[in-house]
């Protein structure tokens, strides 16, 4: 059996098969839980099991998940799965020949996640909304930042993630997090159309 490996996920069928919620949700826990089936899988992440098969098939596929075993439940084995990379990470390339758009579709379904397990919870009378154990957040905030600045943002960003992301453990509950740092004055730039593209007016 293969090793975990520390290498980015930047094969293009690998960021494929990453571009819906479900298989994001399914490489999220076996990244936190380590081997676990697809019993428990759908226990955590509130699917029916019988439609996470087809998703660990494809992400099998992709070389994102591996087989890791089994064990018996009762009368009868149960597959165990776990995931290629020891801790799953994107390599972006924003050149003209890279990744762009397949890494902005997983962006975007990461995003969907985070608002629909938003939704869920801010519907629910027993979520903690203040104080020091608050539960759920929003955050959205702009600035100017320095060089120097923004390289400690990206610690503080990796600080936060590596503080949420923990094995499940007896009485500890099941969190999310979504972050998502973007330049503004570049990404606005973008947007803007040559000028010669632009509209003339009509004489």
């Amino acid at each position: 059996m293969p090793s975990p490996s520390r290498r980015a996920i930047t094969q293009p069928a690998q960021l494929r098969a990453l571009a819906l919620p479900a298989r994001q949700e399914i490489l999220d826990i076996l990244a936190t839980t380590g081997p676990a089936s697809a019993a428990e899988l759908a226990r955590l992440i509130r699917r029916p099991a019988d439609g996470l098969y087809y998703h660990l098939r494809e992400l099998q596929r992709a070389g994102l998940v591996v087989p890791a075993g089994e064990r018996r439940r009762g009368s009868r084995p149960e597959a165990l799965y776990r995931t290629f990379h020891r801790a799953p990470a994107l390599r972006h390339d924003p050149s003209p020949r890279g990744n762009s758009a397949a890494v902005t579709a997983i962006v975007a379904s990461m995003l969907r996640l985070g608002i629909r397990d938003f939704r869920r919870a801010a519907a629910s009378p027993e979520v903690v909304t203040h104080g020091p154990k608050r539960e759920l957040w929003a955050i959205r905030a702009t600035g100017w930042l320095f060089p120097s600045e923004l390289a400690e943002v990206n610690r503080r960003m990796r600080a936060l993630r590596g503080a949420v992301v923990r094995p499940s453990r007896s009485g500890a509950g099941l969190y999310g997090i979504t972050i998502l740092l973007t330049p503004l004055e570049r990404a606005r730039k973008k947007q803007r159309r040559p000028r010669s593209a632009r509209r003339r007016p009509v004489p």
